[in-house]
């Protein structure tokens, strides 16, 4: 079991230098989720799909994908959403999909009926939800279920029906969980983990046994047979660690209260532009790498990239002075966190991944 990254858009604000806006898919044991939808993400999401089949030998199944999660508000990381949504409906997706995403704790008081007239960024997901719902990303118009959740990272609003919920948890073995961060509208990173989990039952160690002797060794219950006893964990390989993702969304540097294993982090910016990263509260490939430091992530993957910049060669020699461990992002790239807690990097060419 591992955690993959698809990664469908590295550049910000608009498409340049051959690059696409924000969308990546997480990809876990029992399901996957989509963090940021930005312009045109079904068209790569069909592109990489193609190629996953033809390249990599298996498909990626969107009925699997049960959540879109949103850092922010910002049309680059969100105008891909509603027409995604339409077109699965097209293809007859019956499954349940949550949208979920951050807004302001103000807000969040108005959802929840206190008297209190919010100061609304235009930005803020809130607005855009509104404008969804007008044109039609309701459960009736698209024919499969669709949940709506907005929260400050603390409060969550079903806003089906307006209650007050928990952050839901769409998938069954791996969590979800927001991380307020500092940009000019309300945001969050996301991160998605896996607990520690058992090790591999051994088979061939217990095929001289009888079969209810195995069942109960391999349900984790140590047995008595013939005068020993047997513990089920001698019957296993060790315990597989704890493995996470986070992905930042529109950041200022060291802004993440989390921890975690792989941190794909926004690095807009270069040192030579970080008055202007500081500015508009973006980061800069030295500021992402400090916040990996900060996260103890063991792996840093840098993505959102200025238009300035032609290539990422100076963005990872910044960010190398600080982090051991870093990778730079293109489109079509995939990770993959092994249980071993290393980053394995297959790099997008015409003919899949080297």
């Amino acid at each position: 079991m591992v955690l993959e990254v698809h990664v469908l858009g590295t550049s910000s604000a608009r498409p340049a230098q051959g690059r696409s806006v924000s969308g990546s898919i997480i990809e876990t044991p029992d399901g996957m989720v989509v963090v940021d939808c930005g312009e045109g993400f079904q068209n790569r999401l069909v592109k990489h799909r193609s190629e996953m089949k033809n390249f990599a030998g298996r498909r990626l199944k969107l009925s699997k994908i049960s959540a879109i999660l949103l850092t922010h508000g910002h049309l680059d990381h969100t105008w891909g959403v509603l027409p995604w949504m339409q077109t699965m409906s097209l293809d007859g997706r019956k499954d349940k999909l949550w949208v979920i995403g951050p807004t302001s704790a103000e807000v969040i008081d108005a959802l929840l009926g206190k008297e209190v007239e919010p100061e609304v960024n235009p930005s803020d997901l809130v607005i855009q939800y509104d404008m969804w719902m007008d044109l039609g990303a309701t459960t009736d118009a698209l024919g499969y279920e669709v949940e709506w959740v907005l929260g400050d990272g603390k409060r969550w609003v079903n806003m089906n029906d307006g209650s007050e919920i928990s952050l839901p948890q769409p998938l069954k073995k791996a969590k979800i969980s927001a991380h307020s961060t500092q940009h000019s509208v309300p945001s969050c990173a996301w991160k998605v983990s896996l607990a520690q989990r058992k090790g591999k039952f051994d088979r061939e160690s217990t095929k001289h046994l009888p079969d209810e002797i195995k069942a109960k060794l391999a349900s984790g219950e140590d047995v008595e047979y013939e005068g020993e006893t047997l513990l089920a964990t001698d019957f296993r390989t060790n315990a597989l660690p704890p493995l996470s993702v986070i992905i930042s969304g529109d950041t200022a540097e060291q802004a993440i209260d989390a921890q975690c294993d792989l941190l794909i982090h926004e690095s807009t910016f270069l040192d030579s532009h970080v008055d202007i990263a500081n500015e508009h509260l973006h980061s800069t490939a030295s500021g992402a790498a400090r916040t990996a430091i900060e996260c103890k992530a063991k792996h840093l993957a840098l993505t959102h990239y200025s238009g300035r910049l032609e290539n990422h060669d100076a963005s990872l020699a910044e960010s190398r002075e600080i982090h051991d461990s870093v990778h730079a992002l293109s489109d079509g790239d995939r990770l993959i966190l092994g249980n071993d807690l290393s980053l394995k990097h297959l790099v997008k060419t015409s003919q899949g991944w080297s």
